[in-house]
């Protein structure tokens, strides 16, 4: 006899499906600054997606200082920085973020304002504009350090500006850091699909429970 304790068990199981669909992953580039930017500069890379979709979650970095911040940027476009680092008017802005500098060469955790999507086999470039309070410690290119890579994305680092867009381009440069992810597959059941298979749970255990009262 189904009771409200095996439904709840039942539905939880249901739940844990479907969050199994969205794997979490990250990529990291180095945490050995031999170089550094000014406060409210920007580094650029580029980022091509692999088979699958990405949400991207969250982002750390490397930076001297240890100062709250709220002003973090995260710009996206469609197709390499190489050309076009130089204009903001290509670019559209994904996200900002929040943290707390943790010092020269340790990880410093950015909360993003909100997730964001990246397609499929797609190559984006990346423009990360450090806040009014720090800036970025990066590390200088030698032809070796370069290209980060794993099985759902590959980057290609990289250069910096003083000034986000505008200014001398520093090249190359490698940002010191990590992105966060999910990976978004289709075989995510959609919310309402969810909904439903928990409302016929609910009334099994109901018409059960009035059969056997």
């Amino acid at each position: 006899m189904m009771n409200i304790k095996m439904l709840k068990m039942a539905f939880a199981g249901v739940v844990l499906s479907v969050t199994g669909f969205a794997n979490a992953g990250v990529i990291s580039t180095l945490y050995g600054a031999n170089n550094g930017g000014s406060f409210g500069g920007a580094v650029y890379f580029d980022l091509m997606v692999g088979s699958q979709d990405l949400s991207i979650t969250g982002f750390d970095l490397n930076t001297n200082e240890q100062d709250a911040f709220s002003d973090f940027q995260v710009w996206l476009l469609n197709g390499t920085t190489s050309e076009t680092n130089q204009t903001s008017s290509s670019w559209l802005q994904a996200a900002t973020g929040s943290g707390t500098g943790a010092g020269l060469n340790n990880v410093t955790m950015v909360t993003l304002s909100n997730n964001f999507s990246l397609n499929s086999n797609t190559l984006y470039g990346f423009a990360l504009v450090a806040g009014s309070t720090f800036g970025h410690d990066y590390t200088n290119g030698d032809g070796s350090n370069q290209n980060f890579s794993n099985t759902d994305l590959s980057l290609t680092l990289g250069t910096a500006t003083n000034s986000p867009f505008t200014g001398s381009v520093f090249n190359p440069r490698i940002w010191n850091g990590t992105i966060r992810y999910d990976v978004v597959t289709s075989d995510v059941p959609a919310p309402t699909s969810i909904a439903l298979l928990a409302l016929g749970l609910v009334g099994l255990g109901l018409s059960r429970k009035k059969k056997t009262a």
